[in-house]
This record gives structure tokens, C-alpha cells and sequence, in this order.
């Protein structure tokens, strides 16, 4: 028996060993959660985990074994085919059974085959443009909610500081009646306006809030989790893009793939009025149980041997049906030629939106820019003179008002050059 000696330390040492293991393991995880996101980042992650993604990959698999399924069935097709037959009297059944190689193709199907490969392929690119419509969903959606989190980030700045500076001013106001002035109604009119503005601090909190749980969960991560983010650059001069650009969408591969594919069921349909040749072909022994006369079919013989057998098929009448489902195959390839024409147009519309958008908004952002500090100095410079008696609370509050509005104004137009730069983003690249 062997023993080894522990050491039993205090309970105190005990609980603050325990707390430094725990602060060791755990400060990796802390750290990666607090650590700040680019949108680089959160794009990468966000197509990482998203569920819809998978679904999409898999639609995607699924078209391409039909492919391979198709291209399959244009090679011969082999089996193994065994059997016994058994019965009594001779006059009524021979006892008989087989074991056989059999071999089989179809040789022409009046197009039929190819059309079917042809519809399967444009499914295939159906597919992957679907997938390719979903990733840029997602990266959308993130685009969005990225830029209104910073959005609410700049507002609440803008407030938080606001409202520090009409504290300080309420202070000096508060000071003025101690001291006897009457300002009692500048005081009352300027908590007015604090309480309103820390009222709408609150709502772009819960704008910030709102924007963060749908980061987090366009992320995959539990939406509760906090979340830092990296400013983006002030906006930048729109780059020039081929007024074509809008060609290249998901949505526009989609629709085409979609009417090259029910063209395809044309052809499909009237190789149903073609001939239609196979071959079979089988080797094997027909060995016979009983002594009688052999049996009947296609291998009525017994003994070992083979047999070719050429199949020609060639409908003409069958009561109307051919020509209703070929009428079926042209009027749904017409409304795949339809969808295309509208989702086109669609499609160019929204780009050039974007494009017009992000041109008017971007003079808007430089305008707002410019107008930020001025506003600011005008309500100082107001509140200077109001601390001097050449100016009232009322022009001192409208300064504020305008300092306020114009700083927001400017965040929100910036948010909305970001949303309409995602909109080119969307509809204007592959």
C-alpha cells in the first residue's frame, strides 16, 4: 500500500485558489467575447453558422445526383436473374427453372435522354444559383444589422453627451435661483427637455439592444452575448460600377436556369411521338425437372444458351394525351420566359435604386458632416451668452435641439448610405 501526503489548506486558500483556476480557464472565453468584431468577421461567421445554409448545400447535391443518375442510365444494365417453376400434371405446366446473365440498353429514345440530362444540369445551376441567393440573404442581413448597431452606438454617444452637458447646464441654472435670479421656469423647461432626452437615450438602447440579439443569432451565438463591434470608415466616394453589373444577381442565373430547364420538357415531350429501340440479351441455362415438352416465352427451350432480343416501340394515338401534356411543357416554359423577364426587371430596378440612393445620400452624409460641429459651437456659444444675460433658456434649449438633431441626422443618413450600399451589394455582385 502506498500513501501520498496532501497538504490541507485553509478554507479562505482553498476558495481563492479555486477562483484563480476559474479566472485562468474561463479568461480565453471572456477574451473572445469581448473582443471586437469587424464585419469581415461577423460575415465569415455568420456563413458559418447559418441553418439555412445547409438546407440550400443539400438542394444543391440533390440536383447533381440526378445528374449522375441520368448519365447512368445511358450505359447498358447487367443482372443476375434466377428462378424455378414447379407444378402437375405435365399436360398442364413443365417443371422447370433458370439461372441467367442478362444484359440491356436502350438504343434510341427519340431525344428523351438528352432532353431529361439537359433539364437535370439546368437544375443543377438552378440549385447552385439558390444557394448563392441564400449566402448573400445572409450576408445582407448582416450587413443591416451591423451598420444599425453602429448607428445606435453613435446615437447614444451623441445623447449621453447631450445629457451630460444639459446636467451641467441645469446645474448653473439651479445655482442662478439658489442665488436668487428668477429662473425658476428655465429650470423647469430645461428638466423638461433632460427628462425627454434621457426617454430617448433609453430607445436607442433598446435600438442597440435589438440589433445586437440579431447579430449574435444571424452568428449562431446565444443572442444575450455581448458583443463589440469595429467602427466602419467614413463613407467614401461610391465607385463607378458597369451599368450591367445587375446581370451577374443569383436571382437572374435562377430564372434562367429555371427556362432552360421547362424548354428542356419540350423536347422531353415530343420525343414521346419518336421511336423507341432497346436491346436485351440474355445468357444462361434453362435446365428442365421433368421430362416433357419444353415451356413457352421468350426462352423456351432448355439447356444452356442465349438469346438478343430487339424492342421497337412507336406510339401514335392515345387519345389526346400526348398532345395535352406538350400544350402543358409550352405554356409553363412561356411562364418561365415570363418569370425571367420580371425578375430582370426586378432585379435592375433595385440595383439602380441602390446606386442612385448611395449617390444622393453620400452629398447628404458630406453636407451633415460639415453642419456637426457648427451646430455644436452655436448651442456653446449660446449658452456663453445666456451665462452673460444676452441670451434666453428658450434660445439656449433650441440651440441644443438643433446641436442634437443635426448630430443624428448625420448618423442616420450615414446608416442609410450603409443600407443602400448593401442593397448594391446585394443585387449588383455575383
Amino acid at each position: 500500500m502506498t500513501s501520498h501526503w496532501c497538504p490541507v489548506l485553509p478554507h479562505p486558500v482553498r476558495r481563492l485558489v479555486g477562483l484563480l483556476i476559474g479566472a485562468w480557464v474561463l479568461w480565453p472565453l471572456g477574451l473572445a467575447a469581448q473582443q471586437p468584431l469587424t464585419l469581415d468577421d461577423v460575415l465569415r461567421e455568420a456563413q458559418r453558422a447559418n441553418a439555412r445554409l445547409p438546407v440550400s448545400a443539400l438542394g444543391v447535391d440533390i440536383a447533381r445526383s440526378t445528374v449522375r443518375e441520368l448519365r447512368a442510365s445511358r450505359w447498358p444494365r447487367f443482372s443476375m436473374e434466377s428462378g424455378a417453376s414447379m407444378g402437375a400434371p405435365l399436360a398442364y405446366t413443365t417443371s422447370q427453372g433458370q439461372l441467367q446473365l442478362v444484359g440491356g440498353d436502350t438504343l434510341f429514345t427519340g431525344g428523351l435522354r438528352r432532353a431529361n440530362l439537359r433539364a437535370a444540369n439546368y437544375q443543377v445551376q438552378a440549385a447552385s444559383a439558390g444557394l448563392r441567393m441564400t449566402q448573400k440573404d445572409v450576408d445582407f442581413a448582416v450587413r443591416l444589422r451591423f451598420v444599425e448597431l453602429l448607428e445606435a452606438e453613435d446615437e447614444i454617444a451623441v445623447r449621453g453627451q447631450g445629457i451630460e452637458r444639459l446636467q451641467n447646464y441645469l446645474a448653473q441654472i439651479e445655482a442662478r435661483r439658489a442665488a436668487g435670479q428668477p429662473v425658476g421656469s428655465d429650470v423647469l423647461t430645461t428638466q423638461v427637455r433632460l427628462g425627454t432626452e434621457e426617454a430617448t437615450l433609453a430607445d436607442a438602447e433598446g435600438a442597440l439592444d435589438g440589433a445586437r440579439l440579431q447579430l449574435n443569432e444571424l452568428m449562431g451565438r446565444d443572442p444575450a452575448a455581448p458583443l463589440t463591434v469595429v467602427p466602419l470608415p467614413p463613407p467614401a466616394p461610391p465607385a463607378l460600377a458597369p451599368d450591367s453589373a445587375w446581370l451577374a444577381a443569383p436571382e437572374i442565373r435562377l430564372a434562367a436556369a429555371g427556362r432552360a430547364a421547362t424548354e428542356a420538357g419540350i423536347a422531353a415531350t415530343q420525343s414521346e411521338r419518336r421511336p423507341q429501340l432497346s436491346v436485351s440479351a440474355n445468357l444462361g441455362v434453362l435446365p428442365v425437372f421433368a421430362d416433357s415438352n419444353a415451356g413457352t416465352g421468350l426462352n423456351s427451350g432448355s439447356g444452356f444458351g442465349g438469346a438478343l432480343v430487339f424492342s421497337l416501340s412507336w406510339p401514335f394515338l392515345d387519345g389526346g394525351a400526348y398532345r395535352a401534356r406538350l400544350e402543358r411543357a409550352q405554356a409553363q416554359a412561356r411562364q418561365a420566359r415570363d418569370s425571367e423577364i420580371v425578375v430582370m426587371q426586378q432585379t435592375r430596378l433595385a440595383w439602380r435604386l441602390a446606386g442612385a440612393e448611395r449617390g444622393r445620400l453620400y452629398q447628404q452624409v458630406q453636407i451633415w458632416a460639415r453642419n456637426v460641429p457648427l451646430a455644436r459651437d452655436a448651442y456653446l456659444q449660446t449658452q456663453s451668452m445666456y451665462a452673460g444675460g444676452a441670451a434666453t433658456a428658450l434660445e439656449v434649449l433650441d440651440a441644443f435641439s438643433a446641436w442634437i438633431n443635426v448630430s443624428t441626422a448625420y448618423a442616420n443618413t450615414v446608416l442609410r448610405y450603409r443600407q443602400a450600399e448593401a442593397n448594391a451589394i446585394r443585387w449588383g455582385t455575383p
